[in-house]
Formats: C-alpha cells, sequence, structure tokens
C-alpha cells in the first residue's frame, strides 16, 4: 500500500505544479512561455526533465493559444485548471487514504 500511496502523493504533487502553471498561463500567455523558457533554457533534456511537472500545461496552453482567440483561451485555461486542481484534490484524499491503510 505505501507505493500505491507515493504514486498518488507524486500524481497530486505533479497536478499540483500544473495547476499553477496554468494560472500563470490564464494571466498571459508571454508570462506562461516566458516562465516555461526560464525553467527550461531551451536546453532538450531539461525540457524532458521538467515534462511531468510542467509539459501537460505547456502543451494544452500552447494549442489553446494557437486555436482560439485570447479571451476563449483565458476561459478554456481556466476550466482546465479548475478541473487539474479537481484532479489534484482526488489524488491527496487517496494518497491520505492508502496512507492511513498501513
Amino acid at each position: 500500500m505505501g507505493v500505491i500511496a507515493t504514486i498518488f502523493g507524486i500524481l497530486g504533487t505533479f497536478l499540483l505544479f500544473n495547476f499553477l502553471f496554468a494560472l500563470l498561463y490564464t494571466l498571459s500567455k508571454k508570462a506562461g512561455n516566458g516562465f516555461y523558457r526560464w525553467i527550461t533554457h531551451d536546453l532538450e533534456f531539461l525540457m524532458i526533465l521538467s515534462a511531468p511537472l510542467f509539459g501537460l500545461t505547456q502543451l494544452i496552453a500552447s494549442s489553446t493559444y494557437g486555436r482560439f482567440n485570447w479571451f476563449v483561451a483565458r476561459v478554456l485555461l481556466f476550466l482546465y485548471a479548475i478541473l487539474v486542481f479537481v484532479l489534484a484534490i482526488v489524488c491527496f484524499i487517496a494518497f491520505g487514504h492508502f496512507a492511513d491503510m498501513q
């Protein structure tokens, strides 16, 4: 049960980082792209290492801003942030449940 608890804890942490990154992208596309470039320093191996933390939101935000105008893109990113936050809460609840079972 400890392995399952650890998996849910790590997944919840990754989702929480994606939630905060989605909020940054909701404020501004330029701020989100600048932060991602600052984290990865335009190096391929850092992009691979940071993929679990920021990769999902980077993919969603770049495709959303490329496909829709700024208002619709921000609304969709806000809805995405709510979904990610709810999933993070579920993962942390499951983490607590499986950690208490030991």
